[in-house]
């Protein structure tokens, strides 16, 4: 009897040591492909131990393939478009086809069948000869299977670093697009050239070898999965971001590749200072394809020679230039102590009477300007000084509090803003506490307010530092409800006082009904969870009257009070009546 591949003895099934499949290793997937021949229980028999056995679908043959196919004549004779179909699919992979004949069959049929068949097994079937004739085909799969792999990985990725190469890299931009098209969304592309060709004069190949793996591990280090990662030339890093990052958050990502050079590359005895340049590209305002947005990219780092990040959009990198201009004044504007405390005041609807004050946040130049909050505060979360500002804002109202408590000023609550990373930092709760005995102010004298989007998916360690803080009596505020995750679990999990309203939905809630409907089904879940409310935003009588309606007992907005210093806020207690009336 002639086979098409050299018997190979002692084969033995993938996976198996002794009579066991190792779990780790998926099972071969055969299809038995069988007419009305009598061997189905019988092959099955000798397969199930060892692999997984498949059947035909009504509609096909099964869409997450197979491994291997056995089939008698009469399932070969109904299948076999299907099978060249899948052959052709898995080319030049080899997927093997097992005929079993009769020898009248195969005598008759060897010709014929020959283009679709591997292997043929002339039954009646002698189980051992069937077993090692099915683990050889398995095992000429998995080599097949293996080689095209590492082919695959040879061909796509750095055989330096194991970073995706420049095709690979080229390949999942143009995904991106895709995707940054349907979503309609800003896609950035940046690409990281660190200047090594000194290295390679001074030290040779095998050196700049090593620096390059060193810096690409540095990258890798730095960025984590903000972005994927690739190496595009000798000297020369790509970074594609995900579909609508923003211009800030690159920004802030490039903070990040920047501090590659804060030490030296060790070659040897050597250590070898490193500056990368970093230049950026956008889809689509650069550019509707991936090499144009690629090569847009790469032409910015040709246009300066400074450190920081370049954009090829000019628009977009004056806006850069600001980013990076308004975080170094940032950083000079805490040393000197620049931030000043705010005040707007929070009213009882109904009376008129103080309730507590919200402490925001101002910038105040040595000329005497005010920095608008929307040009600051946004740089300062993206490149992590929220977080010290508001440090500074907590010590500087407490002590503001305590001061306002000496004179009998009848403020009750003062509400301070606070972030997601501010509950993340490890000693917040302890901060917050300490900061309210140094002052010597009861803790329901402060409220927190922290944002949807930092209360979304909170830990159970940063929910544990919130439990302990409102043990203590501190009130905790969802600032902006309704406007970011908004989910019923986490008013019952969460241990808030207050939902404040967002002025969104306060606007001419008088006349819009959709905003009214939406006020009032927070009103009523606040009623049914207990909790207090705060109507943010209130601009005009209608809308102060309309909300009176509702009974909304406390109020903040123009109408009542803007955002003052500490000194006018009390000359403006003085001046206003002691009810209000609308």
């Amino acid at each position: 009897m002639n086979y098409r591949y050299d018997d190979l003895h002692g084969v033995a099934w993938r996976g198996v040591a002794t009579d066991t499949v190792d779990d780790t290793v998926p099972a071969d997937r055969v299809l038995l492909l069988l007419g009305a021949s009598g061997n189905r229980r019988l092959l099955e028999g000798h397969l199930q131990d060892h692999c997984t056995v498949l059947e035909p679908g009504k509609c096909g043959l099964p869409e997450d393939g197979f491994d291997l196919v056995i089939a008698d004549v009469g399932g070969f004779r109904h299948w076999r478009r299907r099978l060249q179909e899948a052959k052709r699919r898995e080319a030049p992979t080899f997927l093997p086809v097992v005929l079993l004949l009769s020898r009248s069959e195969l005598d008759r049929r060897l010709a014929a069948l020959w283009d679709v068949a591997d292997e043929f097994i002339v039954t009646p079937i002698e189980r051992r000869e069937f077993s090692e004739r099915v683990a050889m085909l398995l095992r000429a799969r998995s080599m097949a299977i293996a080689q095209r792999d590492h082919l695959a990985y040879l061909v796509n990725y750095d055989s330096v670093t194991g970073l995706p190469n420049k095709s690979l890299f080229l390949d999942r931009l143009v995904a991106a697009i895709r995707e940054a098209s349907v979503l309609n969304r800003q896609l950035p592309v940046t690409v990281i050239r660190i200047p090594l060709g000194r290295v390679l004069k001074s030290f040779g190949h095998h050196a700049l070898e090593r620096a390059v793996t060193a810096c690409s591990r540095r990258l890798q280090t730095l960025l984590g999965d903000t972005a994927s990662l690739a190496r595009l030339s000798t000297d020369e890093w790509g970074l594609l971001h995900r579909p609508g990052t923003t211009v800030n958050e690159v920004l802030e990502v490039c903070g990040r590749i920047r501090q590659i050079a804060e030490s030296p590359v060790e070659i040897g005895d050597e250590r070898v200072r490193i500056t990368p340049r970093v230049g950026v590209g956008l889809y689509p305002e650069d550019g509707a394809d991936a090499a144009t947005v690629l090569d847009r990219a790469t032409s910015a780092l040709s246009e300066t020679d400074d450190v920081g990040p370049v954009f090829y959009s000019r628009q977009v990198q004056q806006e850069a230039l600001r980013f990076v201009r308004t975080e170094a004044r940032l950083l000079e504007a805490l040393e000197k102590g620049e931030f000043e405390q705010w005040f707007q005041p929070q009213l009882c609807l109904e009376t008129g009477r103080i309730l507590g004050v919200e402490a925001l946040v101002r910038w105040r130049l040595p000329s005497g300007e005010l920095v608008p909050p929307g040009e600051f505060l946004a740089v300062a979360e993206t490149c992590g000084l929220m977080p010290r500002i508001d440090h500074c804002m907590l010590v500087n109202v407490c002590a503001t509090m305590s001061e306002w408590r000496r004179q009998g000023v009848g403020i009750e609550r003062v509400a301070v803003n606070v972030s997601a990373e501010d509950v993340r930092a490890p000693g917040f709760a302890a901060t917050i506490r300490d900061t309210l005995e140094h002052y010597q102010l009861p803790p329901p004298s402060l409220e927190l307010e922290l944002t949807e989007t930092a209360l979304f998916d909170i830990s159970d360690e940063n929910l544990q530092k919130l439990n302990d803080l409102r043990g203590l009596g501190v009130s905790i505020a969802v600032d902006d409800f309704g406007t970011g995750y908004s989910s019923l679990s986490y008013l019952h999990r969460l241990p808030i006082t207050t939902l404040k309203i967002d002025r969104a939905f306060i606007t001419d809630v008088h006349r819009d009904e959709t905003n009214a409907a939406i006020t009032r089904t927070i009103l009523w879940l606040a009623h049914n969870f207990g909790l207090e409310t705060v109507a943010e935003g209130i601009e005009t009588p209608d809308e102060a009257r309309y909300l009176r309606s509702l009974e909304v007992y406390s109020v903040q907005g123009f109408l009542f009070g803007r955002p003052m210093p500490a000194r006018d806020l009390l000359r403006w207690m003085k001046q206003r009546s002691a009810r209000w009336r609308l």
